[in-house]
């Protein structure tokens, strides 16, 4: 899929249109092949904020739905959820081609490749499914009777590219431009000594 069919898919004239929780669901879980150009740039059009709050919130929501004794799993799509939102905060085509590339490749993951085991308990059966009709079918889970055991083990092979971001933007946004670490007054060294 093209960029123009990317926009008319999620009903958009222009990328900037896309600050809805929904459209992101749809663009992320949409089961058509979409290229990476498209992908970049449709990331490049949509305001850093935006694209972040968007990103975060839809694997915030994801999160929910984990079952409690998937920690692996649980931890890798927090890593996921933390490498997108990263290069999300950046307004440079580098950045949305980064991001662009990261979210083909979970998108590929989640709903194609990635391979869950689905037990039924009261049968006795076994099927596979992908990462998101398990997830999905979990969260159903609530509102029905049958009761299904989800392994992702066979799912956890993720190649997550790492991206170093500096001490000193991590510093600049927790402190502010104008605060320094240990300019307190009230600051005391814990490992020295007050004179």
């Amino acid at each position: 899929m093209n960029y123009d069919d990317l926009l008319e898919l999620l009903e958009l004239e222009t990328p900037s249109e896309l600050v809805y929780f929904e459209q992101y669901a749809e663009l992320a879980e949409c089961g058509e092949d979409i290229s990476v150009e498209a992908l970049s740039a449709l990331a490049a059009g949509i305001e850093a904020d935006i694209l972040t709050e968007l990103t975060e919130g839809y694997f915030e929501d994801m999160l929910k739905f984990v079952p409690d004794d998937e920690v692996d799993l649980y931890t890798l799509l927090s890593a996921i959820s933390a490498t997108l939102s990263t290069l999300a905060q950046n307004e440079d085509e580098e950045s949305a081609r980064l991001y662009a590339d990261e979210l083909f490749k979970f998108r590929a993951w989640y709903l194609f490749d990635g391979r869950v085991r689905c037990t039924d308990i009261s049968e006795g059966t076994e099927s596979e499914m992908t990462v998101m009709e398990a997830l999905t079918n979990y969260r159903l889970q609530n509102f029905i009777e049958d009761d299904y055991h989800y392994d992702f083990s066979d799912a956890l092979d993720y190649p997550l590219d790492e991206y170093i971001v500096s001490l000193s933007s991590i510093i600049e946004d927790d402190y502010g431009d104008g605060d320094t670490y240990g300019e307190d007054e009230d600051y005391r060294d814990p490992g020295g000594s007050e004179e």
